[in-house]
């Protein structure tokens, strides 16, 4: 049984820190947002606002869960639902951007989790009527931040798995003209102008064998959607002296990449299915009853003057 206590929107922030100095912030009150991550002293990850206004609107920024869909859904199921985020027209992003009532935090000097029984609350059973417990975990150590996500189905049904994560990464000093990004392994899906992907009379994806992968940002605007075809080491944001880089375990599927033209900031985003997927009803995991289902990610720094660690392709 989970514990009675609630957590809800006046839930100070959670400061996490190691012995190096490597330090992250996690807002419960805004859908458990990792909003700072800090490495020697310089911030990389980004905000598309000032954080006043971030806490009061439904933005993504930092790194926050797209929960229990990532992305677009190909059709709106609550056309009259109010709190359901939508861009062209339709559902974006899924339920829990500015959640605050989680039913657990569990809190250490360098980790963080929020757990919550999806059934035990009715405004989020009735948009996704699927039982099953989540958890989220924020880790850090020197100069990493590990995120992890579990999910049980707990409640005698089967839960679809369609869910991402949005990191927002900037290295601190570095313009856009000098960012390039490392994305090997992938292969981009066709997308149709409401960035949905495009399938094919048996509705299979339809892949861009020739589209450009990776490179520099500048005088480029990317929002396009990966298949991972090669399990790889890592992927990428590089510039002058500093990298981030994020491992992703064998568990997610697919990787938005967006990097506006006007921004100074790149977002890898790890997802279990394929942008539309849940609508769609293809392209992502069932977990069947009884089961479990855990996916982790991890950023790390090259700090500026240190270069790459030794064992990175």
């Amino acid at each position: 049984m989970l514990p009675s206590r609630v957590y809800g929107a006046d839930m100070d922030d959670i400061h996490l820190s190691d012995e190096s100095g490597t330090t992250a912030r996690i807002a419960p009150s805004v859908g458990f947002c990792c909003l700072s991550w800090v490495v020697g002293g310089r911030e990389y990850l980004h905000l598309p606002v000032p954080e006043e206004t971030f806490r009061s609107l439904p933005k993504t920024g930092g790194v926050p869960l797209l929960y229990p869909y990532a992305n677009r859904l190909r059709h709106d199921p609550w056309p009259e639902r109010p709190g359901v985020k939508r861009d062209h027209g339709l559902p974006c992003h899924g339920f829990l951007l500015r959640f605050p009532d989680w039913d657990d935090l569990q809190i250490t000097a360098d980790r963080a989790i929020a757990i919550l029984d999806w059934a035990s609350h009715p405004e989020l059973f009735q948009l996704f009527p699927h039982r099953h417990r989540l958890s989220i975990s924020f880790a850090v150590t020197a100069a990493r931040l590990r995120v992890t996500t579990t999910i049980e189905a707990d409640g005698g049904d089967d839960v679809p798995i369609s869910f991402g994560w949005h990191p927002y990464l900037s290295l601190p000093g570095v313009g856009r003209e000098e960012m390039t990004l490392e994305l090997p392994g992938l292969e981009r899906v066709r997308l149709d102008e409401r960035g949905l992907p495009r399938r094919s009379a048996t509705d299979d994806l339809l892949l861009d064998p020739r589209a450009t992968i990776g490179g520099g940002l500048a005088g480029r605007s990317i929002d396009d959607l990966y298949r991972i075809k090669e399990r790889t080491d890592a992927y990428r944001l590089n510039g002058p002296g500093a990298s981030i880089r994020m491992e992703c375990d064998e568990e997610w599927n697919f990787m938005q990449v967006y990097a506006p033209a006007d921004g100074d900031f790149a977002c890898l985003e790890p997802m279990t299915g394929a942008v539309a997927a849940l609508s769609d009803g293809r392209d992502h995991p069932v977990l069947r009853s009884g089961e479990r289902f855990r996916a982790s990610f991890e950023l790390s720094v090259d700090q500026p003057g240190q270069g790459r660690r030794a064992n990175a392709s």
